[in-house]
């Protein structure tokens, strides 16, 4: 009898949350209604034999399992994702944190964690990502409070990967950043704290953040801007800007136009190559608050001759020698801005049979992906005990 109530209650608190797209729901739906259907018929059985509450239980695990991503492990509402090369279809609904560690991937993809309410937490470990495409980081999401990329390497972060957030705190942490496109961060109005710590943009295009306005602050600490291109923080506004200990290889001018007007501006310890691209520099720095506070704390790492030398100084007494009359004057430093429109491409599927144009592999015919192939598990399962109950 006890047993009988414990499956009645099972039968009763089970929870099953569809994944996928219309038709792929549509399915899930039916097959839940059929094993649901099929553990009330049972139940009466399960009242006079053992057997009969396995079965119960083998009609059950599939619903049970039904929604974790493959090579996924799913414990309450957090998603881990270990070391894989195909990027999850979907995740459980009622996910609250995804963490993903030592993943190889083309892509993350567009619209990677829609669907997701509950999410709060996105960590992303020891990864490779060719690019984070366009809208990659779900938009105006009231409970996404925090992104984190640690040891994770980035070739391109495209435009508008990041937009239209709501407050968060995004930190890159011992990462490497190949290539940040135009309006990478495009249309964001709200609390963001963005963190660079021992980290490497190799290059930072213009207008890669574009009507970008926070309350809060960007810090860049103990990292690499290797070519911050002009208007690479174009109509651009955080409350707090923090520059320490960094090394730009290529700083060309007006790279932030409204540096000037933060609230609080912390610049120390950053590190030129001391070549005839900063020549520009000599003759507007004293006038200009943001670039002032780097040429006057900055030190050359580079060349060989003015390593250790105060910018300031080499910039004072010309020791920068034989430079064209063209690196004397600031040029350029308004690029042409044409806004480009905001496009969310759709959801490409990764892991299957064809490649489309971006390397990602994409099949139109496959639907439903992960859990189809948990289905195929459960299936598997419910066979082999229903072989054992016909045995005994």
């Amino acid at each position: 009898m006890a047993r009988t109530i414990y499956l009645e209650s099972m039968l009763m608190a089970m929870r099953w949350t569809p994944v996928g797209d219309v038709e792929t729901t549509a399915r899930q739906t039916r097959n839940r209604r059929s094993y649901c259907s099929t553990a009330r018929l049972l139940l009466m059985a399960s009242r006079y034999s053992l057997g009969g509450s396995l079965l119960i239980i083998a009609c059950i695990l599939p619903a049970l399992i039904l929604g974790c991503p493959k090579q996924c492990v799913c414990r309450g509402n957090s998603v881990k994702c270990p070391a894989a090369v195909h990027f999850p279809e979907s995740f459980p609904t009622n996910t609250e944190k995804i963490l993903f560690d030592e993943y190889t991937v083309t892509e993350l993809p567009p619209k990677a964690f829609q669907n997701l309410p509950n999410l709060t937490t996105l960590s992303f470990s020891r990864c490779n990502f060719g690019q984070i495409s366009a809208c990659a980081i779900p938009s105006n999401h009231k409970n996404l409070k925090t992104i984190l990329f640690d040891l994770t390497v980035i070739g391109e972060i495209k435009q508008g990967a990041f937009t239209h957030l709501s407050p968060v705190s995004i930190t890159f942490s011992k990462s490497k950043i190949t290539t940040m496109k135009s309006y990478a961060f495009w249309n964001i109005k709200t609390k963001l704290q963005l963190t660079f710590t021992d980290t490497t943009v190799h290059k930072m295009e213009p207008f890669a953040f574009n009507n970008v306005t926070s309350d809060l602050g960007i810090k860049y600490e103990n990292g690499r801007l290797k070519h911050l291109r002009s208007a690479a923080f174009a109509d651009t506004q955080f409350n707090t800007v923090e520059l320490k200990q960094v090394a730009f290889d290529n700083l060309e001018c007006n790279f932030y136009p409204r540096l000037g007007l933060t609230k609080s501006l912390i610049i120390s310890g950053c590190q030129f190559q001391c070549t005839c691209d900063i020549g520009y520099m000599k003759n507007i720095y004293a006038s200009e608050v943001g670039l002032k506070d780097l040429v006057e704390t900055g030190t050359c790492t580079g060349p060989e001759a003015l390593q250790g030398a105060s910018v300031k100084d080499v910039l004072d007494n010309d020791k920068i020698q034989n430079c064209p009359a063209s690196k004397q004057v600031p040029d350029n430093c308004q690029p042409i801005q044409e806004i480009p429109e905001h496009v969310c491409t759709d959801r490409i599927i990764m892991g299957d049979e064809e490649s489309n144009g971006s390397g990602s592999k994409s099949n139109t015919n496959k639907k439903g992906g992960n859990a189809a192939e948990c289905r195929r598990s459960s299936w598997t399962l419910f066979s082999l005990v229903s072989i054992i109950l016909l045995v005994l």
